[in-house]
């Protein structure tokens, strides 16, 4: 069957191929096909052994990489409740996991969860693994649909995949969000619902921000050390104040420096922060992605939603993942780029 691996992981290229088809669902597993999928910023990375010590134990090549899909059910294993063969999926897999860059795959039912016919093949291609670490993290900022009206967020990175998709989540809860996105994506942020935008270029317009939650998508500058945002929340006198980040430096530490010297140099910067930010009266959390099938349920429900702003800017065929995967530049933004099995 057809699948995308990386044969090295020093270069980190993905290539097209013929693999054998995977065997059976074991228990507790799906069988899939695949019939969208995109490119998470993490995947170049992983292919080139970022994060490998937690993320690739046994350096396995070739590698099959991919974190989310559409798919539809092929078989289930002994086990699986809830789901059944032809049924259409929304899949979201762990770096850990991964895969889904193939024909067909299997997966831990904890990755999958079906949609309804509403949701389209190209936002459901694209909505997993960014939505669940989107959601993740506005769980982390104490947000949820009960509690977010009103509340003053802003989002960093809003035009990027995950910061779109928590973006929509939050403003549908009610929230007040300024985005912070290049001035290209200033438009693409308003369509999703931002109420202010701001360049992340201007430093005037960043310190006069009006917020007392900060989710950071963003890149980190400065190895971490200055975080401007974090020290607008320092500055306010306000209850309620939270800082997210998914850009922490869990993975690079591993990758410089091992398994255990890496989470013990990440752990003893998180400590830090942590009890800094709650001394000020901040609540201070890095987000790491976990699979979740209720959550993934839940994302499926909101992106069927026919009001709901679409977050894939780019559909391309599933040919064109390979070029697009290997380009230096990264995926492109703003939102999701998705690949489809059948053409456009």
């Amino acid at each position: 069957m057809k699948a995308f691996i990386i044969a090295d992981s020093h270069t980190g290229t993905l290539r097209p191929t013929e693999v054998p088809a995977p065997p059976p669902p074991g228990n507790d597993q799906v069988q899939l096909e695949l019939i969208g999928t995109s490119i998470n910023p993490i995947d170049p990375l992983v292919a080139k052994g970022y994060g490998a010590p937690l993320l690739n134990t046994k350096r396995q090549v070739p590698l099959i990489p991919g974190r989310d899909a559409v798919a539809r059910v092929a078989d289930v294993g002994k086990g699986v409740t809830g789901l059944r063969p032809g049924q259409r999926v929304l899949v979201a897999a762990s770096p850990r996991t991964g895969g889904t860059y193939a024909a067909v795959f299997n997966l831990p039912r904890k990755c999958v969860a079906p949609i309804a016919d509403t949701l389209s093949d190209a936002t459901a291609a694209g909505l997993g693994y960014a939505g669940l670490t989107a959601l993740q993290a506005l769980a982390a900022a104490g947000l949820s649909a009960d509690n977010a009206r009103g509340k003053l967020l802003c989002i960093n990175g809003a035009s990027g995949g995950v910061g779109s998709i928590a973006l929509v989540v939050a403003r549908r809860w009610g929230a007040t969000i300024t985005a912070v996105a290049s001035q290209r994506n200033q438009d693409w942020v308003r369509r999703l619902g931002a109420d202010q935008t701001v360049d992340y270029r201007d430093p005037a317009a960043m310190a006069a921000i009006n917020a007392d939650i900060i989710l950071n998508f963003a890149a980190p500058g400065d190895n971490h050390r200055q975080n401007p945002l974090l020290d607008l929340l320092r500055r306010r006198d306000t209850p309620g104040r939270a800082y997210v980040n998914t850009t922490n430096p869990v993975l690079s530490s591993v990758t410089d420096k091992g398994m255990v010297g890496g989470l013990a140099t990440s752990g003893g910067i998180y400590l830090k922060k942590r009890l800094a930010a709650h001394q000020a009266g901040i609540r201070y959390r890095w987000v790491l992605f976990q699979e979740n099938a209720e959550q993934l349920a839940y994302l499926a429900r909101v992106f069927a939603d026919p009001d709901t702003p679409s977050i894939v800017s780019d559909r391309q065929p599933l040919e064109a993942l390979p070029e697009a995967f290997n380009d230096p530049k990264g995926p492109p933004s703003p939102g999701k780029g998705v690949f489809m099995v059948e053409a456009p």
